[in-house]
């Protein structure tokens, strides 16, 4: 029988009954030592089977590439039938490019936290300012594709940057109701402190996961592309890459797949964690049974067991939609058909529209999967039944708090890329030559801002799956808070009357 979210009855003042679990939230049913009790089976296996056969699979790749990589080493020459020598590997690593990997790391990490501090003291500020930056930020951006001769897409970012402003006075009637969840999810981070371990493990495991990413793809696409006799194609209108056949295609294809699953993987396993906690806090704190001192650990085994299948068929939703993108936007920058690169940009528009729409969707769905332990299916069923009562608040919720974080991954990766900027022209590391000075100092600022971003992305996920855990608990079930919480809910209900009942129509039951 499909698990859906607990109805408690018009009644609404009683506590939900634990005991039926096909209804009862994952939540511990006692504060004894903090440990979850969740009657859960382990769901969408499969996705967990086929998550792990990707990375045997990753893993037998890498072994054959770094095989063949070392042999190469041993002998980095190949001589060609007229008797000339090609060097068969076009890279080395020096002292410097190791100072700037590290030293990168630190920085990056450090500006990471620093933002995450700053959400946690500045709140109303960063909610006004970052919306007005996002406006701005819209229409400056169609300005220069105007500029650059977009005519289309230009008028249409100034058009939805324009519009977007008119309708200021809507926002802003939600803008204190997003200020509250911000503050509020930031004072249950100050309570439960293993929310932040959480992120950062989940940063370290992304910068573990994306620094060894980089060094497969740098040492597969070495093999592959003298496997593949690939070699510069200048008679068309742009100098491409040609080769005899499709291994190297394929081999790239798939890679950046991997990149894809495993970071959702990655970052859906953190948020589901974050949301578990966030759950215990909501249902409770304030109650006769007490919230556990420690429910960090209980949530991060569930969302590495028996949700753990779930996560995995989630994110690979997402991964496939990516990896969709990736192909779209090789194919547009090789070809010199300009109808076939007209195709390729709609179709990667409608494909990035999707993405979004997904990304957002998930993350609810996810919420559902933390708390009431949901397979992914049903648990998008209900996410869409929730969308449908509350899809406008949701979505604008959603971003007015995506507007902060996404001004604290911008400010980063622009952070990160004058780091490298400066590393380049201070320190004058062994990789750099100056008859390549401008693509040298690209490359190192485009990096240094990926870099940035990533370190920003995980932590942002504490924030951001609190707010989310808490839209959604408030949407299923809002008497609970107001059991538990009176004074939080009275707040709430000033600036988001919607509060008064939940997704099934029920109302709140004052005392």
């Amino acid at each position: 029988m499909a698990m859906q979210a607990p109805n408690y009855g018009a009644s609404g003042s009683m506590p939900p009954n634990y005991s039926q679990e096909e209804h009862a939230p994952l939540i511990p049913k006692t504060s004894t030592e903090g440990k979850f009790t969740p009657n859960a089976h382990y769901n969408d296996v499969w996705a967990t089977g086929l998550f792990l056969l990707n990375i045997a699979a990753f893993t037998g790749l890498n072994i054959y590439s770094f095989k063949s990589y070392a042999n190469n080493l041993a002998n980095p020459f190949v001589v060609l039938e007229d008797g000339s020598r090609v060097a068969t590997n076009a890279f080395t690593i020096d002292h410097s490019l190791s100072v700037l990997a590290l030293t990168s790391v630190a920085v990056t990490f450090g500006l990471a936290f620093g933002y995450f501090i700053l959400i946690q003291r500045k709140t109303a500020f960063l909610v006004k300012f970052s919306f007005l930056c996002s406006v701005l930020f819209t229409i400056g951006l169609g300005v220069l594709q105007i500029m650059s001769g977009s005519l289309f897409w230009g008028a249409l970012s100034v058009a939805a940057g324009v519009v977007i402003l008119f309708f200021y006075k809507l926002w802003a009637e939600r803008m204190p109701f997003t200020v509250l969840l911000l503050q509020t999810v930031t004072s249950v981070t100050r309570k439960y402190p293993g929310t932040l371990a959480v992120a950062f493990s989940g940063l370290f495991t992304q910068i573990a996961w994306t620094t060894f990413w980089v060094f497969s793809l740098v040492i597969n696409y070495s093999v592959f592309q003298r496997i593949s006799n690939c070699r510069a194609d200048d008679s068309g209108n742009k100098s491409r890459v040609v080769c005899d056949n499709n291994q190297l295609y394929m081999v790239m294809i798939y890679l950046n797949f991997v990149m894809f699953w495993n970071t959702e993987v990655i970052k859906n396993v953190v948020h589901v964690t974050i949301s578990g906690v966030f759950g215990v806090y909501y249902f409770f704190e304030g109650s006769a049974a007490g919230a556990p001192e420690s429910p960090t650990l209980a949530s991060s085994k569930r969302a590495l067991t028996t949700s753990f299948g779930s996560i995995c068929f989630g994110s690979l939703l997402i991964a496939l939609l990516q990896t969709l993108r990736y192909i779209l936007n090789s194919l547009k920058s090789d070809s010199d058909d300009g109808f076939m690169q007209f195709l390729a940009m709609c179709a990667d528009c409608i494909l990035s529209c999707l993405e979004g729409l997904f990304e957002i969707f998930n993350k609810f769905a996810f919420t559902q999967v933390a708390i009431y332990g949901k397979p992914f299916v049903t648990a998008a069923k209900d996410t869409w039944e929730m969308i449908k009562d509350r899809g406008v608040d949701a979505i604008v919720n959603d971003s007015l708090a995506g507007n902060v974080l996404g001004m604290g991954t911008l400010s980063v990766a622009l952070l990160s890329g004058l780091y490298g900027y400066l590393f380049i022209k201070l320190v004058q590391p062994g990789f750099y030559e100056k008859d390549d000075e401008t693509l040298v100092i690209v490359l190192v600022v485009l990096v240094e801002m990926i870099l940035g971003a990533a370190m920003m992305s995980v932590p942002n996920n504490v924030i951001d799956s609190g707010v989310t855990t808490t839209f959604v608990a408030l949407a299923e079930d809002p008497q609970t808070l107001h059991r538990t919480k009176p004074d939080l809910y009275r707040q709430i209900e000033v600036h988001y009357p919607g509060v008064t009942h939940n997704v099934r129509g029920d109302r709140v039951i004052r005392d």
